[in-house]
């Protein structure tokens, strides 16, 4: 096996990979929040973004559970299947946060349209359902710190 095979295989099999990958996602989050807060006047607008660097860092934050307990996953950006697939107890409120970010994840942060209409419909329904504060960095950092520290609890 050549060199980039095993490279391929080692940042495919190991989860602190993954794990700094999905802090990488959460530091650039947290920069674009930070850039929408300090420099409101210049009207710097990129939620969508922010958003989807959020749902993406939470995709790696659980892939990661399933690579360190030997899980297999398949390749959904669904995050309420990937916590129950990593066996991450979330709550309903959580869940609907998460099915919020999925979406962003899906299509929202990178197109402007879904590919049906029923499911701009069904998410404007779920993210109106949300306060817009419950996406904001202070109120969910917790979250993932949470997932976080638990991988690093059994995982490092």
């Amino acid at each position: 096996m050549d060199l980039y095979n095993k490279k391929f295989e080692l940042r495919q099999e190991t989860p602190a990979y993954w794990h700094n990958k999905s802090h990488d996602l959460l530091v650039s989050a947290r920069t674009l929040w930070k850039a929408m807060q300090s420099e409101k006047e210049l009207e710097i607008n990129c939620w969508a973004t922010y958003k989807m660097l959020l749902g993406m860092s939470f995709e790696l934050l659980f892939k990661a559970h399933c690579i360190g307990s030997g899980t297999g996953f398949n390749s959904t950006h669904d995050l309420v299947a990937l916590a129950n697939t990593a066996s991450l107890s979330t709550s309903k409120d959580e869940n609907k946060i998460l099915k919020v970010l999925s979406e962003y994840v899906i299509w929202d942060g990178r197109y402007p349209t879904p590919k049906k209409p029923e499911h701009l419909k069904e998410h404007w329904k779920n993210q109106s359902s949300l306060l817009d504060d419950k996406l904001d960095l202070e109120k969910i950092m917790p979250l993932w710190r949470r997932f976080s520290d638990s991988f690093m609890e059994h995982y490092n």
